[in-house]
């Protein structure tokens, strides 16, 4: 099979040749304490060749933000702390050199929509047709006070120069658009929005319809000339025992929407459509599925998730993630037995694809984390569970160690 037919099998609950070699992403701290474990600057640079994952790609430039976007402004600062309005009109408070690089901190103090009146003016910056939207601008120098450049602009490609290397290529097409409520929460604040939905909901109503208004025009065109595999929506919208909304307010403010949404990508070809919310997510597949998405991730064990339970209590449902970071922080037997347990529910269950169940953290030694990869790629392969072992050929490649990671080291020294 190829990677497409492969990935698309799985999410339709077929037999595939093996399951994908993904394995989980990690952050630049990470690979930050890996280099003080042995790992090269080649390998860094050429981390998924090195480990060998199958290939994603996306469409190229999307940008979901404000445009123009809010003027940045320093309000104060103190030490190493600053207040500050952020592009998205939101004023928060950052560290000026964050502790650890890849985990950006921030805290939010107001919002830019409160009312109606909020919320027409700030419509004003989201014309779904402008080319900022798509195109990257070849005059374009962003610069920004926000840590890591978060969630700015990605892509540097227009969709127009990537349909043939989308649509003839074998790498998994992926769209990542911002969904219905992480939307709203950038605009109103959580606590702001959880209000809204008692007291303004009608806003509410009027906000998500907009945002359903926008996705379905600024995706229309590229999606009509490229066929992705995987449409999944950002909404983090999750605790670690609940959803930070009730399955009432999703069945009324975001199923209607879902489901037109649904149809609209299932209509130009998406073979799966999913939600990557961190936290529980027991409440919003009850909520959600199968009629508004196909499937969720990270499926974080940590946050009382279970993917037997899910892929038992819904047959159609596809899942992504759920081996527990955690469990790998410590011995090769500790994180064998972890990986061995969520590959025995993929072939018990069908339409689940094992992965660490979040970014890969700096606590996790690199020789345990290249045990799993080679791990996880002979069990994809169909290896016995009960008698494979890696032969320890990436591992093998490392450098010496010069210092493991320690709690100390996720924060720099001033």
């Amino acid at each position: 099979m190829t990677h497409r037919e492969r990935f698309r099998a799985i999410c339709r609950g077929e037999a595939p040749d093996r399951l994908p070699y993904w394995f989980g992403g990690p952050r630049a701290s990470t690979f930050d304490a890996w280099m003080l474990q042995g790992l090269s600057e080649e390998q860094r640079r050429t981390w998924g060749a090195f480990v060998g994952s199958d290939p994603m790609t996306g469409i190229g430039r999307t940008y979901w933000g404000p445009w123009p976007p809010f003027d940045e402004e320093v309000i104060e600062e103190h030490g190493n702390t600053r207040v500050w309005r952020d592009f998205m009109g939101r004023t928060r408070i950052d560290a000026i050199e964050q502790p650890t690089e890849g985990f950006a901190t921030r805290s939010y103090l107001e919002f830019p929509v409160k009312d109606q009146a909020d919320f027409d003016r700030l419509r004003e910056r989201f014309n779904p047709k402008d080319p900022i939207r798509l195109e990257p601008q070849p005059d374009e120098h962003f610069k920004s006070l926000n840590p890591d450049l978060y969630r700015h602009l990605s892509g540097t490609a227009c969709w127009k120069d990537r349909v043939a290397q989308c649509n003839e290529g074998d790498a998994i097409v992926r769209v990542g658009p911002n969904g219905l409520y992480w939307t709203l929460r950038d605009w109103c604040g959580f606590e702001g929005l959880s209000i809204m939905f008692h007291e303004q909901p009608g806003l509410v109503h009027e906000m998500m319809e907009f945002w359903t208004w926008f996705l379905m025009e600024m995706l229309d065109e590229p999606l009509g000339r490229i066929k992705p595999d995987e449409v999944c929506f950002s909404e983090d919208m999750a605790y670690k025992t609940a959803s930070m909304i009730g399955p009432k307010h999703m069945q009324e403010f975001m199923l209607p929407r879902y489901k037109r949404l649904y149809a609209f990508f299932k209509e130009r070809g998406a073979d799966v459509v999913t939600m990557d919310s961190d936290g529980h997510n027991s409440q919003i597949i009850a909520a959600m599925h199968p009629e508004g998405i196909d499937g969720i991730e990270p499926m974080e064990i940590a946050a009382n998730n279970d993917p037997a339970v899910y892929l038992e209590q819904y047959p159609r449902l596809y899942l992504r993630g759920g081996i527990d970071k955690r469990e790998m922080r410590f011995s090769k037997e500790q994180t064998r037995a972890e990986v061995v347990r969520r590959f025995r529910t993929a072939r018990r269950f069908g339409r689940y694809i094992p992965t660490v169940d979040h970014g890969v953290p700096p606590d996790i030694p690199v020789r345990n984390f290249l045990y799993f990869v080679e791990l996880a790629r002979g069990l994809a392969d169909g290896e016995d569970p009960d008698t494979f072992e890696p032969a320890g050929d990436l591992e093998a490649q490392l450098g010496p160690i010069e210092r493991m990671w320690t709690p100390d080291m996720a924060v720099h020294e001033e």
